[in-house]
């Protein structure tokens, strides 16, 4: 049994990520792939699992698990935020942390009220895809910084890791 789960939340993920999107060179499924490589690569250890969760509407393709990834679909009417929030709720009391990846603020107040880590997906990927960005001659230039949050959502988050976990001791 694996010390700590990563439960991620995939179209999020990806459709965050331009080194991720879909588009004229890369369909959906080649994005879903890539990021599931991605992950296999950066968070490889036997003590962390990762669960990825992706929306099934969005042509969906089976349930899979290799190695320490499990990729998920979620079965309409039900939603990948559907999915993720029973995850969480069903894994916080058997795994010792429990970390969501997700841009969404809903399935991050969920998971942080539940007592989860919570990760933000540009952040989480910058981090995996490393700090810099290259230029057009090829050269690492300096980090970029995530631009796909607003004022409003950036004042969101900061509200959600301020407020204390279930959990934590009172700072008395």
């Amino acid at each position: 049994m694996s010390d700590r789960l990563i439960i991620v939340d995939g179209y999020n993920l990806i459709l965050r990520t331009p080194q991720l999107q879909p588009g004229p060179d890369r369909t959906l499924r080649e994005s879903r792939d890539k990021l599931v490589n991605l992950l296999a690569w950066m968070m490889g250890g036997e003590h962390v699992r990762h669960v990825v969760v992706f929306d099934g509407a969005e042509g969906a393709g089976r349930d899979e698990c290799s190695g320490n990834i499990e990729v998920r679909f979620s079965r309409p009417p039900q939603k990948a935020d559907d999915v993720i929030r029973i995850l969480v709720e069903e894994e916080l009391r058997r795994v010792e942390r429990v970390t969501v990846v997700t841009g969404d603020i809903e399935v991050a107040r969920h998971a942080r009220a539940m007592g989860a880590d919570v990760a933000l997906s540009d952040l989480f990927l910058a981090s995996a895809l490393g700090g810099g960005r290259e230029t057009e001659g090829g050269a690492v230039g300096e980090p970029e910084r995530p631009t796909t949050l607003t004022r409003a959502e950036l004042e969101e988050w900061a509200k959600l890791f301020r407020a204390p976990r279930p959990g934590d001791a009172s700072p008395d």
